[in-house]
Parts: structure tokens; sequence; C-alpha cells
């Protein structure tokens, strides 16, 4: 697109008339129809999924997203659109219209590299900061979404349609000493954040996003949320190790009332969700650039990936069936008395970990207010370590496969090779800490509640888990529980 040379004003009233009618016409008359089924107050989920069902490839993808962790935590399969509606809810079924539509609108152009790094920077900040604002209990985190998304709405269209015009700046971006908005203001007569309020005026897109790109101060916590999550995904781009990403992070804490440590794996863990999410938008372009603290987390950040170098495995625990027998009888013993709760743990993760024969067998409890885990025991190679790293925060929106455990109440066998619908629950945090090794996990429970969890593995020497090997670590956990049970039975009737 070839625009005229006007300057102020009246380029940028130009630009936006294009760009809305002759640019992206679809994508107007996507907005307009969801937009003015928003406005009407007797809607029905039925409009909203007529609208959706008469573009079939926005209907297998809006089903696609349902489908996700991210917006459907509890896995309930969602077959049908009128269903994705019920289950999510209107407004957040709307927003993944839109932000489909946008995509769609987007990658129809020719491929550009500003357009490229401007559309998966915008999917990350967007997959950022919806979850900062879930733990934020923000009221409408996809409303923060939206707004973060087309935050720099300008840009995108710019970028994807500027022709001539975007050769030109791109020229003017790369000398040296130009601030981008001199730039854009010499070679367009207007800044694209104009363009950006401009276009988000004439298709009434989200109100926040109104407010945002004219003051985000005036917002608060909402505003920050947008502004921060933007700057995240941006500093990134330098590396995740960059000083100006571990300045971000601690304003990101800050924000939700975290630990640096827990925001940053969750912060992680966004990253890598959004790799994912931008693919499932049809950006898979864009999803091939989006940075990501190494592969899992465990190359670049120096996590205990595949195994600790120079760990023979004639020096582990071998399986010991008389062994398990012993330390079985003893934990027997210790329960006709007055058990103490320590001293049971201790006995069965020596069960699991000498009997069993894993490398490492810890002891998680869960956190008084419920929302953690944090290890408590450890046998095994590299317990200091272990023990200060082995915290996690339970996501408000979507569980790791620890938290699932524990939810669950059952002993599960990790690995994603004979689980692959375990893949999503086995977040970068969790494989940063653990490694990308089979793991065994037993909840304890007293009264009927989970009250803290075991871990055991053989990464370090790196042997398989086998049946028996399962077998006999639930049966161990079993013990524990069915011990514990009778115990806490035994104190409530004196």
């Amino acid at each position: 697109m070839n625009a005229p040379r006007r300057s102020g004003a009246a380029a940028l009233t130009e630009w936006t008339r294009r760009i809305a009618e002759d640019e992206m016409p679809i994508f107007s008359r996507t907005v307009q129809r969801i937009v003015s089924l928003a406005e009407q107050d007797d809607i029905s989920s039925a409009q909203l999924a007529q609208v959706i069902l008469e573009d079939a490839s926005m209907t297998a993808r809006v089903l696609k997203l349902a489908n996700t962790i991210i917006y459907n935590p509890r896995t309930q399969r969602i077959s049908t659109v009128s269903r994705a509606v019920v289950v999510l809810g209107f407004n957040v079924v709307r927003n993944l219209c839109l932000s489909i539509a946008l995509v769609d609108a987007l990658v129809q152009g020719m491929p550009q590299e500003r357009l490229i790094q401007e559309l998966a920077r915008a999917l990350h900040a967007a997959v950022q900061a919806r979850h900062i604002a879930v733990v934020r209990r923000d009221d409408s985190p996809e409303e923060v979404f939206i707004a973060t998304l087309l935050y720099h709405l300008g840009e995108l269209a710019f970028w994807c349609f500027g022709g001539q015009r975007a050769e030109e700046l791109d020229s003017a971006l790369r000398q040296e000493g130009v601030a981008p908005e001199q730039a854009q203001e010499q070679v367009l007569g207007f800044r694209l954040q104009q363009l950006t309020e401009s276009l988000a005026r004439e298709w009434n897109l989200n109100e926040l996003l109104n407010a945002v790109v004219k003051n985000p101060g005036r917002l608060g916590d909402r505003g920050r949320n947008i502004t921060l999550a933007y700057q995240l995904a941006t500093a990134a781009e330098r590396g995740w190790r960059d000083e100006g990403v571990q300045e971000v992070i601690r304003l990101i804490a800050q924000l939700i009332k975290e630990s640096e440590i827990d925001t940053r794996a969750l912060l992680h863990n966004n990253a890598h969700e959004a790799q994912r999410m931008a693919g499932f938008y049809g950006a898979a372009i864009a999803a091939e650039v989006i940075p990501v603290p190494g592969s899992l987390l465990g190359e670049e950040e120096g996590a205990g990936g595949e195994g600790e170098p120079g760990v023979d495995p004639e020096t582990c625990p071998k399986p010991d069936s008389m062994l398990q027998l012993r330390i079985l009888r003893e934990l027997a013993q210790v329960l006709e008395g007055k058990p103490n709760l320590n001293l049971v743990m201790e006995l069965v993760m020596e069960g699991i970990y000498r009997g069993v024969g894993m490398d490492r067998t810890l002891f998680a409890l869960v956190t008084p207010d419920r929302r953690g885990l944090r290890a408590k025991f450890m046998l095994g190679q590299g317990q200091e370590a272990l023990l200060s790293r082995f915290h996690f925060a339970r996501h408000p929106e979507h569980t790791n496969v620890l938290f699932q455990a524990l939810d669950r109440q059952e002993p599960l066998w990790v690995d994603t090779g004979r689980h692959p619908e375990l893949r999503p629950l086995v977040t970068p945090g969790l494989v940063e800490v653990l490694g990308r090794k089979p793991f065994l996990l037993g909840p304890i429970m007293v009264n009927n509640l989970s009250i803290g969890l075991f871990v055991a593995d053989r990464t370090l020497s790196g042997r398989a888990i086998d049946d028996e090997a399962f077998e006999a670590f639930r049966y161990f956990v079993l013990q524990a529980n069915m011990g514990l049970g009778y115990a806490a039975s035994r104190r409530k009737q004196k």
C-alpha cells in the first residue's frame, strides 16, 4: 500500500481508512458482527456460535483453543461451538474470535521480518499478561489478554500493509541515534501508537485497550499488568538472562505479590505456552521467534536436566524386596504406638529410597494456605540443592502434575512417553528442578485431605522405572496413608 505523503492528522486519517476499509475488510466485518452481538442485552450463545460456524477455519481453531489446558484446565471435552460458549463464557469466546480474526488478517500479507517480530511479541505479551491477570485475580483476564494483544495494533497493521512506506521506515529505524518515534514522525507524519488509538476507535474493539493506549498510568495495576507484560516480551528477545528481563521480573513479582523465584518460574512457563498458543492461533511463523528459556528451561538456566555427570548407577540403591519387608514391619510397629508424622515419613522415604531402589526420594508438604508445595525431607545425592529449589505455587487457573496428583489423591507414574496426555502438566518450572526423566508421585492424606507428596526418580543414574518399582512405590504410599488414617482415628476416639 503506497499512501500519499501527508502530514499530521490527515495522514493518520488516511492510513486508518485504508487499513480498515481496503486492507482488512474481512477483519472489520468480523469485528463489527461480534462487537454488535456483545452490545445486545438478550445475546444468546447460539447467536455467537452461528457467527463462528460461518467460518470453518475459525470454528476449528476456536474448538482447538477451547480444549487447551489454558482455557479448559479441567479437560472437559468440548466438541461444539455452542458448548464452548457455555463452558468458557461469551466474553472468552468473543476474544478468541477477535484474536483469531486479527492473526488471520495479518498472516495473509507477505512475510516481513518486522511484522513477524511484532506479531510474536504481541502474542507472547498477551499470554504473559493473561496469566499475570489471573494471579492478580483480575475480574476479566480475557479483557487484559485482548488489550495486550492489540496494544501495538498500529505497528502490526502498518508492517503488514505498509508497502513502500514500510520499507522507508525500516531504513530510517536502522539509522543509529534515531528514536523510533522520531523516525515514525519523519516518514509518516505521525507515531504508530497514534495509529493504534485510531484503529481501536474505528473498530470499537476494547474499552481497556482504548484507555491503556492513551494513558496506562491511569489504570493502576491493570495498566501495569499490560505494559509490564509487553516490556517482558520485548526484553526477552535479548535473552532471558538479560538484565532488563530480571528487572521486569522483579517488578512483576511486586505486582502479583509473589517471590521472584516463583514469578520467574511462572513467566518461563508462560513463554513456552505462548509459543504453543501462537501455533493454535495460526501464527506458526511467529511461534518460531517467540523467545523461550532454553529447551524446556533446562539448557539456558542451568537446571538439573538429564542427570548428574559422574553418577555411577552401581552406587545407587538397588531394589531389595527383603529390605522393603523389614521397613514395612518397622513402620507397623511405629503406627501401633503414638506415631510421629516426621518419623512415619522418614521410614516410608527410606523404604522407597533403599528398598524400591530409587536415586532420589523427597517428601514435600502442602503449605498452610494450601496454595503451595515445599520440600521437607529428602534422601539421595544433591539434597541441599533440591530441597532449596523444590517449592511450587498452585497456579490459580491451571495445574501442574504435582497438584493434579494431590487433587486426585492417587499415586502417579509421570512418564510422558507412556502417557503423552501428561505432557502439558510437566511444566518448564518442574523440568528445571527434576529434569526430564520419568518420576513417581504419591500423595499423602489425613482425614481425606492431601497434606503432602512423595516424589521419587532414577534421573541421576539414568536407570529406567519399571512396573515392579511403581507397584512397590504405590504400596509404601498406601501403607503410609492407611497408617496415618488409623492414627488419626485413634486420636479422635481419645
